[in-house]
């Protein structure tokens, strides 16, 4: 039943980094990109990989600031590249490439990236079976009164798939405001590791992003998700994603859900 879901268009299968990302604040692009060009941003969400960069073919397309010494750093778990925005690539058929900073490859595949798109590139799994996956990311029209929101599985490792709710507790009465009954959206069912949802749209407020096993019985307004994470959502006009990362546990950790700002 995923019945919102956007398959991802691109498996990797092979050894790689990634690390996760923070909020962010992206500039606009006054530029319109050319028709042999796309976007793209580079999520290290392997908690377990090396430092590394992603390459395509051999150019570097990611990168981290050098030491004093001018030796060259790579990105680890929860880093995103660039830290900004998208980065803009040549669009078209690519070999990517991941390698350490030993000039290891830890995982290459075929990609074919089309003209005028966005795409998420993320580094996943554990070690001995690393992994990438591209997902284009489809956003939605520009509307500068409007909040979307969608959510990507990159945890490895999960012995389920999950549910994902954006809960809005309700909101009492004031002398100058109506009270506000709860609100739940779903935001995506039955998603399974490298899987994400469709952008919702949200309506402004506080909102708790849930993330339930999706094999039991549960209430998404009342209930304890396995994780989630908690988020004013108040500017209009923007687009973003809630993603989970590294490696599943039982606890389950802190710092393996995050958002990130698609524009």
């Amino acid at each position: 039943m995923k019945n919102i879901i956007n398959r991802i268009i691109l498996i990797i299968a092979a050894g790689l980094v990634l690390t996760g990302c923070e909020e962010n604040a992206i500039p606009e692009l006054t530029v319109p990109l050319t028709g042999e060009m796309t976007k793209a941003k580079f999520f290290f969400h392997s908690d377990d990989a090396p430092p590394a960069n992603f390459y395509f073919g051999d150019t570097k397309v990611t990168a981290a600031g050098s030491t004093t010494a001018g030796d060259p750093q790579g990105s680890a778990y929860r880093a995103v590249y660039p830290a900004n925005a998208y980065a803009v690539i040549p669009s078209g058929n690519t070999n990517i490439r991941v390698l350490d900073l030993e000039m290891n490859e830890l995982a290459a595949t075929q990609a074919s990236l089309n003209s005028g798109s966005n795409y998420s590139v993320y580094l996943v799994g554990n070690e001995g079976n690393h992994e990438v996956f591209v997902m284009e990311d489809v956003l939605p029209a520009d509307d500068n009164v409007k909040i979307y929101w969608r959510f990507v599985h990159t945890m490895a490792n999960v012995p389920f798939t999950v549910d994902v709710y954006a809960v809005r507790a309700a909101v009492p009465a004031t002398e100058t405001s109506a009270a506000q009954p709860a609100r739940v959206v779903l935001l995506g069912s039955d998603i399974d590791f490298k899987e994400g949802g469709e952008y919702v749209e949200l309506e402004p407020g506080n909102y708790t992003f849930k993330v339930f096993n999706s094999t039991i019985d549960y209430d998404p307004l009342t209930s304890t998700p396995f994780i989630q994470h908690s988020v004013n959502v108040g500017t209009l006009g923007r687009t973003y994603t809630t993603q989970i990362r590294g490696t599943y546990s039982d606890p389950i950790g802190g710092g393996k859900i995050d958002f990130w700002r698609d524009r």
